[in-house]
Formats: structure tokens, C-alpha cells, sequence
């Protein structure tokens, strides 16, 4: 019962493969509003930890390592950032080739769920 279940879940997706390019290329537009606010929050995070770096220089106890952890999340954001734009690039240069990746991990992603629950059933009759 499972198996149909997820069978028809899978089928729902082919006939929609063909507009894929086009609305992946628009959902790939979406991501810029996304990389604004990253990079609002990079820059927040990045001189609000090195402003309480700065401010408690001289206090004891210092808690200077909070504004180095904040500072380091900045530059973690930063490197998010960088990697979402290679992305949003890729995608909307190469739409075609995108929708075929994302295509064949769905294609994995149900292989793999068709799998454990060949595996759950197996499980369920021996015992």
C-alpha cells in the first residue's frame, strides 16, 4: 500500500518537468531577496561583534569572545552567501541542465524512500 502511495506521488511530478525549466529560472530570481537580507544580516553580525569587540576593550570581565563568535558568524554568512549566488547564477544560465539535476535527485530521493519502505514491509513480515 505504501509503494502505490508513493508511486502516485512520483507520478505527480513528471508532467510538471517540462515547465520546470522556465519556473526554475524564476524561482532562482527569488533568491536575490534571500542574498539582500544575508547580506544585511552579514554585515549586522560582522560590525555589531567587532563594535562589542572594540567597547569592551579595557572591562573586566571582557566577554570579548562574544563579539569574535558574532564577528565569525558574519563571515560564516558571508561564505553562505558567496555559495547561494554561484547558484542562483548556474541555475538561471543553465536552466536546462539545473532542471535535469534537480530531476534526477528527486528521481534518487524516491528510489531511495521506495527502498526503506520495501525494507519496513520486509521487516514487518518477519516478525
Amino acid at each position: 500500500m505504501k509503494q502505490a502511495t508513493l508511486v502516485a506521488l512520483a507520478s505527480f511530478f513528471v508532467p510538471h518537468i517540462a515547465s520546470a525549466q522556465q519556473g526554475l529560472s524564476q524561482t532562482a530570481g527569488l533568491f536575490n531577496i534571500m542574498v539582500g537580507l544575508m547580506l544585511v544580516a552579514a554585515f549586522l553580525l560582522f560590525f555589531g561583534g567587532l563594535g562589542m569587540w572594540f567597547a569592551r576593550l579595557g572591562t573586566w570581565p571582557t566577554y570579548r569572545d562574544e563579539g569574535i563568535s558574532l564577528m565569525q558568524w558574519g563571515v560564516g554568512v558571508l561564505f553562505v552567501l558567496a555559495i547561494l549566488l554561484a547558484v542562483v547564477q548556474f541555475v538561471q544560465k543553465h536552466a536546462a541542465l539545473a532542471a535535469f539535476l534537480v530531476g534526477v535527485v528527486i528521481v534518487i530521493g524516491v528510489a531511495i524512500l521506495l527502498a526503506k519502505a520495501q525494507q519496513a514491509g520486509g521487516e514487518d513480515n518477519e516478525h
